[in-house]
């Protein structure tokens, strides 16, 4: 299992080549996730926070990864990154709870060690 730095290094790195080789498909998403999180109604943080519980819900581990450490960069407490991906095992049952399981306390022991 990948800790949640070798997949960050990861995406960056796939992120990287994904817009040298397929720029139109790069600067398309890219684009889309901007606007999504520019200032607006809601803070960064609680967008991340709702990122990490899509997240879940989804069983995507690279976007846990990214999303709760942008939701720790953006000031989410580990508890509240934890209540986040709470909601995500409500809406993606049993297979949520696995990959939270496997996942959630290990990335956040690299992204936001308890104190």
């Amino acid at each position: 299992m990948a800790t949640a730095k070798e997949i960050l290094k990861r995406r960056t790195i796939d992120r990287g080549r994904l817009e040298k080789e397929a720029p139109n498909l790069y600067n398309g998403f890219n684009e889309l996730m901007k606007q999504y999180y520019k200032p607006s109604a809601l803070d960064r943080k609680y967008k991340e926070l709702m990122a990490v519980t899509a997240s879940v819900a989804t069983r995507c581990i690279p976007c846990l990864a990214n999303h709760m450490e942008n939701a720790v960069s953006a000031g989410a407490t580990r508890e509240e990154v934890i209540d986040a991906a709470a909601i995500g095992v409500e809406f993606g049952g049993g297979p949520a709870f696995v990959m939270a399981r496997e996942n959630l306390l290990q990335f956040l022991d690299e992204i936001a060690p308890a104190k």
